[in-house]
């Protein structure tokens, strides 16, 4: 059993009990309010979240932003007016298929002390924490510094048009706040041993589609115009590139903090620069998928779209890849690498109308100081680092506009678990759920003393 000691000494067990609990029944039922991005119909959402605040008599301000589409804001006045702390979560999810789940995936289903369902990590569950939490800092009566709302917005999965985006253009004291927490980071289990993952910048988004056009007829009757070919020829040449291993500033501190003194089969590893002289330890990289995530760009092919029948060579053909791209990396000249390896049989076409660069936050701050902190009144004196969110999230938003910007979630996730997140059987342990309602708590204690 995982105990939660407070600073005061006291066990949290007993801790939030009644909000813990709520936790867990609040979660799965908005689980089950189906929040599926495209089309998004988070309205319904929005009005559960409405009502669970109405109910603590907290008011909230429902911005209908299109039909079905909404976004929530909540506040606790703070002793001084600008620069709020923002707690920023959407509500929206990713697309998932019933037939490859265990359980529906709108179920909100409890097993073996997990509750199953789209959204549990990404990112209903922390939507919920951040609620509950701030509703016990208003029933605590804690007049925070500064003001402190609670932002529930849509469309993040499909960049936000409709959610932050939106907001953003509409409520200006958004665009002046001090700090925003939301998605990207957590606490990692490797083997047993524990540390805290707080991001502070992402990965440039840079997706794009090759297409071939080619000469249509009877698959019986094989031709050298064929659209199919072109396109695999390109994919198969982007794929089997190998894009070199790069040091980010944050990224070294990140694994240098986690690795340092680790023996793998050929390398000890000291620090990154030297580690990736050693062939041993590129290959290591090279098999762990958030490692190699880290330290390269990644393109990797998503969607095909070819014939309709299997007699017939289709005349237009295309796949698309989803690449990230190192913050230090520019997009021109992803795509006139991308040009070259695709070859002049397919037309390659970026996905979306603007180049994503977004700004990175810095971490000697006053806010990962206190949130360091709370994390080892929560768990002890565990590694707490800056980490690149290897996803998009809408906090790019924020950075842009140079306000610090985190994401973190204080729950104790294996990598397993985490690999679930947009995949099938996504899951929370309850356990989890009640340390990061918890931890959340302790976090915004401290942000409400933040001047």
């Amino acid at each position: 059993m995982i105990i939660f000691t407070l600073p005061n000494g006291e066990e949290r067990t007993g801790y939030l009990m009644h909000e813990s609990d709520s936790a867990a029944d609040l979660l799965r039922e908005f689980i089950r309010i189906d929040t599926t991005n495209p089309p998004g119909n988070e309205e319904d959402a929005v009005r559960f979240l409405d009502e669970c605040l109405d109910k603590e008599g907290i008011p909230t301000e429902v911005f209908q932003v299109a039909p079905k589409r909404a976004n929530l804001l909540a506040r606790i006045t703070g002793k001084s007016k600008g620069k709020p702390i923002i707690l920023l979560s959407h509500i929206d999810v990713v697309p998932a298929k019933a037939d490859e789940w265990e359980v529906p995936p709108f179920s909100g289903e409890v097993r073996d002390g997990f509750i199953y369902g789209r959204g549990a990590i990404d990112m209903k569950s922390q939507a919920i924490c951040q609620l509950l939490a701030f509703a016990r800092l208003q029933k605590d009566g804690v007049k925070p510094e500064r003001d402190i709302i609670y932002l529930a917005t849509c469309d993040e999965e499909v960049g936000g048009q409709y959610g932050v985006e939106y907001m953003l253009k509409n409520v200006d004291e958004l665009r002046s706040a001090s700090f925003v927490l939301s998605e990207g980071g957590c606490i990692i289990d490797e083997g047993g041993c524990l540390h805290a993952q707080v991001s502070v910048a992402e990965k440039k988004l840079s997706q794009f589609t090759i297409r071939a056009k080619g000469t249509g007829g009877h698959g019986s009757m094989p031709h050298s115009d064929s659209a199919n070919e072109k396109v695999l020829r390109a994919a198969n040449a982007i794929i089997s590139h190998q894009w070199p291993f790069k040091q980010t500033s944050i990224v070294s501190t990140y694994l240098n903090g986690i690795l340092k003194n680790e023996k793998g089969k050929g390398f000890v590893f000291n620090n990154l620069k030297q580690a990736l002289k050693n062939k041993q330890f590129r290959s290591f990289v090279s098999d762990n998928p958030v490692y190699n995530a880290l330290l390269r760009n990644t393109v990797t092919p998503t969607i095909l779209e070819g014939g309709e029948k299997v007699n017939v060579i289709p005349a237009e053909s295309s796949i698309s890849f989803d690449a990230r791209l190192l913050p230090t990396q520019s997009h021109d000249h992803f795509f006139k690498k991308i040009e070259k390896l695709a070859g002049k049989d397919v037309k390659v076409v970026p996905i979306g109308t603007g180049k994503s660069d977004p700004l990175t936050s810095g971490y000697n701050t006053q806010y990962f100081k206190g949130i360091k902190k709370a994390v080892t009144n929560l768990i002890g004196p565990i590694p707490v680092l800056p980490f690149l969110t290897t996803g998009a999230t809408d906090l790019r938003y924020f950075r842009n506009l140079g306000i610090p910007a985190y994401g973190f979630f204080p729950i104790t996730l294996t990598n397993e678990e985490l690999f679930r997140m947009h995949g099938k059987n996504e899951r929370i342990s309850i356990v989890a759920l009640k340390q990061g309602l918890i931890g959340t708590y302790e976090i915004l204690k401290f942000l409400a003393t933040v001047k």
